[in-house]
């Protein structure tokens, strides 16, 4: 088949989010049986890695789109008067801030030019953000593959908003989500979510039927390394620090988790991965012992390997975790909330941690630390997990059926 994906994140390996992580699976994967190409919008950063991605057998087309703090006063001026015109069409037009954010006309364009100069089987749009765009599509069957439904992840905002203000700003924007939804569906051929809760609450919000579950995909060492090579007493964090969901949970973590792990262990060490950590967590963890931010790192693969437990208090946010996914997958024994698993099926009695209350997580934490043998156990379980749910191998023969079937 022809593709075309359609993305808001650059798909590579070290973007130094999950999505983009993820992306760059799929596309690879893809690519091996299908004709497979690409548009995406990019960064500095982002363009600097595209090189990389010369290796993959796709076609490449970037649309420039800069985002967050720039290095001069000119270019950080255009971008808070840009983002307060989105938020202004955001209330004019009542649609959701995100989706006026990343409406750009370059992209639009490029999207109409190439979907008519070439035929293509299926055009995949990634990210909910990202779905206005499927009205520049020429020809193809049209995809929405949805991470992460918006409806969701901001209802969850609402409720844990600690002002009225806040509280109120989150209630319109999941107002606005919720009415956005319907419009937005009823013009793709085919929905893909990546849980099976998020399938059934589309569904329930839209009516429609043409909505297919399709689990991640994931690396997963051949082999789970021997827990006892494993450096005693370490704790490790990833996320990207962009992501709202992933700033709460490091702020908790550091704020009010790890001091009560720490007086039990007082040599533990808390590694936190994640790019663009902010000034607020650096702060915090200067004043204490123990806690080393990395920020942006090319590999985790072997903070994997290395550490003894993994650690994701996540209270919001929707879809599957990949973080958590990819711990699985390197067989390290994975502390998590709730909201953490959500999605990941085939979960078995200690396969993962899954703390029932707030207040239990750093009990948790420190019953691993004590027990080795427990904790591997743990990291043996989740390992097989997703080996027979979320190898690659599966998750893209399972979204070749859906393409047939569209």
């Amino acid at each position: 088949m022809k593709i075309l994906i359609i993305s808001p994140y650059l798909p590579h390996p070290q973007s130094g989010h999950g999505g983009g992580t993820y992306l760059y699976g799929l596309v690879s994967y893809l690519s091996k049986s299908h004709e497979v190409s690409l548009i995406s919008f990019a960064d500095k950063r982002e363009r600097s890695l595209s090189d990389s991605l010369k290796n993959l057998p796709i076609g490449i087309h970037l649309v420039p789109r800069e985002k967050g703090k720039q290095n001069n006063a000119f270019a950080n001026a255009y971008l808070a008067a840009r983002r307060i015109y989105h938020l202004v069409h955001s209330i004019v037009l009542w649609e959701p801030y995100y989706v006026s954010k990343f409406r750009h006309r370059e992209m639009a364009k490029l999207i109409t030019h190439l979907t008519s100069e070439n035929q293509y089987d299926v055009v995949q749009i990634e990210f909910v953000q990202m779905g206005e765009y499927a009205k520049c599509v020429r020809n193809g069957k049209t995809i929405l593959h949805d991470h992460d439904v918006a409806v969701r992840h901001t209802y969850r905002r609402y409720k844990k908003a600690n002002s009225f203000l806040k509280r109120m700003a989150m209630l319109v924007e999941w107002r606005r989500w919720s009415s956005y939804y319907p419009r937005l569906l009823k013009g793709f051929d085919q929905v893909i979510t990546i849980t099976e809760q998020d399938r059934m609450l589309l569904q329930r919000l839209t009516d429609m039927s043409h909505i297919s579950y399709l689990p991640a995909g994931v690396d997963i060492s051949p082999q789970i390394p021997r827990y006892e090579s494993r450096e005693q007493h370490s704790l490790l964090f990833v996320g990207s620090f962009s992501h709202l969901p992933n700033l709460d949970a490091a702020m908790w973590l550091c704020k009010e988790i790890f001091p009560l792990v720490q007086q039990r262990f007082p040599e533990v060490t808390l590694y936190i991965i994640g790019s663009n950590p902010p000034s607020s967590l650096q702060e915090w963890t200067r004043r204490r012992g123990g806690i080393r931010i990395l920020g942006f790192v090319e590999d985790i693969v072997p903070y994997l390997q290395r550490c003894a437990v993994f650690v994701a208090p996540l209270r919001l946010g929707g879809g599957v975790k990949i973080k958590v996914l990819h711990a699985m997958a390197r067989g390290i024994p994975v502390v998590t909330t709730k909201v953490g698993i959500e999605g990941i099926d085939g979960i078995e009695q200690e396969g993962v941690l899954v703390v029932e209350s707030e207040k239990k997580f750093p009990e948790q934490i420190c019953a691993l630390l004590q027990d080795p043998v427990r904790a591997s156990e743990i990291g043996r379980k989740g390992w097989e997990i997703v080996q027979r749910g979320y190898s690659w191998e599966s998750s893209v023969s399972r979204l070749e059926e859906i393409y047939r079937h569209v």
